[in-house]
């Protein structure tokens, strides 16, 4: 406990309680379901019932429990209360930082104990977490990326300029700037006046985290504006980084600039490609010597609209390099300004950062590793100008020895497939029984939907979960918590409820707008009406779609595995390198 206890106005959520008790969700709505004299809410009305402060941490107290309230807990929690959203609050700690409006004492008090970088970053997680958002997906990817391409842990990186066309609130440039260390300038531009002003304070705060000594500061500054449809800004840079938002259908295509605009040296993006505009703006914005490093969604390497701008970037030599962003369900391309190549990079990622020293060292000379490999330009230039690194990877020829344990191995998956039980149904007329929404079920601690956390290399683990993936197939199923990735969601269950039956009802319900999209994706999942049924029926039910989902999991994976198995066994053939016995 702090010394000075909650005033009486001071509200939070069961959320916020469970960070502070250092506990997690489901223990906190234990305590409220189990414990008589829980405090009750001191506001019910909305979807998450706010508590008094004072009121929990005497109830704590009087249960020989803890709770950790800082100083900057007291002043978020009074903030939010004072504000409409979170976003208010939060452009209020801005402010305050600025030594602007009634805060900046308690801010500045606040600081003389922790880093005002720390301080900052705090503020904007609990805006995030009141407001139900999180880390955008795939900056990890981006960020690492960027580092190899710009020469990460050399003296060709100190003093790089860094822009990003759509910086939201800075979270790829603070990555970035965290990987490379020192910059001369950290730009970016935003469609939110208060985001690009969250962003560039929380630059201005990190950037003073990499100086030592005399070092002069970034020139930092972020603008507001539509990116696509604004005038070039006069600076051009050594890296440009960019996650833009995806799927968008009113981008601006009939505003796009005509005449001799950079953005279209490689041709007009077609209508349905805004993510080939934010390619093409990007490469736009490079200095001579300077790379581009910009997340695409995958389906962008091939489909057909996109292949006359596909094919005049290889063919000026712009797009230097693919590489395959599998937990954020993307690609990530790196492009240059024009010059002269004769093959294009693809890789998983894996050994990117050495491809790439090799690659750039010697443009010319073929890579050929299981992760990485240089596709020459010839190859490239048929109808479909198909970039995608998973074509070119999974073609590198295999051995016979190889190849005959993975035949053995899908004879084996097979034969398990095959010996699945299934259930048997039978018809019956449609029930009405009582509903209630698992966002109910998760308020009254039954189950907890989380994001997914899940970083590449680790190996996953954790208890069984339902896995929803907002924009990826399937869009539900069961698997481990430690399975789903960061742009996943997690749904883990009581033993009060039956997480099969809880799958089977997603599965069935899920609204459409959430297997296309990730915003919004919580409240929809939470909003997916679950017919009341005893556990046993629950279990009953539960356990036949189990059986299904099983199935359906061992058939895709069978499938990808036989994908994986033709394409070697082609390439093998092809090469001479495998024969086939009589």
């Amino acid at each position: 406990m702090t010394s000075r206890d909650a005033g009486p106005g001071e509200t939070i959520t069961l959320t916020d309680l469970a960070r502070l008790a250092s506990v997690g969700r489901n223990a906190v709505s234990n305590w409220r379901r189990r414990e008589p004299d829980f405090p009750a809410p001191v506001d019910d009305s909305a979807r998450r019932p706010r508590f008094s402060l004072s009121a929990l941490e005497s109830w704590a107290r009087a249960h020989g429990r803890e709770l950790q309230v800082t100083g900057a807990d007291r002043l978020w929690f009074r903030l939010a209360a004072a504000h409409p959203t979170a976003e208010a609050a939060l452009e209020a700690v801005a402010a305050a930082f600025d030594g602007d409006g009634e805060p900046a004492a308690e801010v500045k008090a606040l600081t003389a104990d922790a880093p005002a970088s720390d301080l900052f970053e705090f503020f904007i997680e609990r805006a995030r977490e009141a407001a139900g958002i999180g880390v955008p997906p795939g900056i990890a990817p981006l960020a690492d990326i960027a580092a190899a391409v710009s020469g990460e842990h050399t003296h060709e990186r100190i003093g790089k300029t860094v822009y990003d066309p759509a910086c939201d609130e800075g979270d790829l440039l603070a990555a970035v700037a965290a990987k490379i260390g020192p910059c001369r300038a950290l730009d970016g531009q935003d469609l939110s006046g208060p985001r690009a002003a969250i962003a560039a304070k929380r630059l201005r705060l990190l950037d003073g985290k990499f100086r030592t000594g005399g070092d002069e500061g970034a020139r930092i500054g972020t603008r507001t504006g539509d990116s696509l449809l604004s005038a070039l800004p006069e600076d051009r840079y050594d890296l440009v980084v960019c996650d833009p938002p995806f799927n968008v259908k009113d981008w601006g295509y009939d505003r796009l600039p005509d005449g001799d605009d950079p953005r279209l040296a490689y041709g007009t993006p077609p209508r349905t490609e805004p993510e080939l505009a934010w390619a093409l703006h990007c490469t736009a914005l490079l200095a001579p010597g300077g790379h581009a490093v910009v997340r695409m969604p995958a389906q962008v390497a091939h489909r057909r609209s996109g292949r006359r701008i596909r094919s005049e970037l290889l063919r000026w030599g712009a797009l230097r390099a693919v590489v395959d962003s599998p937990e954020a369900k993307a690609h990530i391309w790196i492009l240059t300004p024009r010059g002269e190549t004769t093959q294009l990079l693809v890789s998983n990622g894996r050994d990117f950062r050495e491809a790439w020293l090799n690659f750039t060292a010697t443009p010319d000379a073929p890579i050929a590793t299981p992760d990485s490999v240089t596709v020459p330009l010839m190859r490239l230039w048929d109808e479909d100008v198909d970039v995608s690194p998973a074509v070119y990877l999974a073609s590198t020829p295999g051995g016979a020895d190889d190849l005959a344990d993975a035949v053995a191995r899908m004879a084996s998956r097979l034969q398990a497939v095959a010996g699945q039980e299934l259930p048997r149904f039978t018809g019956g007329a449609e029930e009405s029984a009582p509903e209630t929404s698992l966002g109910d079920l998760e308020r009254d601690g039954h189950l907890v939907v989380a994001p997914g956390t899940l970083v590449p290399g680790e190996e996953p683990a954790g208890p069984r979960c339902v896995i929803v993936d907002p924009v990826g197939e399937p869009p539900v199923r069961i698997g481990l918590r430690g399975e789903a990735t960061e742009i996943q969601w997690t749904v883990s269950c009581e033993p009060t409820v039956d997480l099969a039956w809880i799958a089977a009802a997603l599965s069935a319900r899920l609204p459409a707008a959430s297997k296309r999209t990730a915003t919004g994706a919580k409240r929809r999942i939470l909003s997916v009406k679950i017919p009341r049924l005893t556990l046993a029926e629950q279990q009953r039910r539960g356990a036949a779609f189990a059986r299904l989902e099983a199935l359906r999991s061992a058939l895709a994976e069978a499938g990808r595995q036989a994908e994986t198995l033709a394409a070697e066994a082609a390439a093998g053939l092809v090469s001479g390198a495998v024969k086939v016995e009589d």
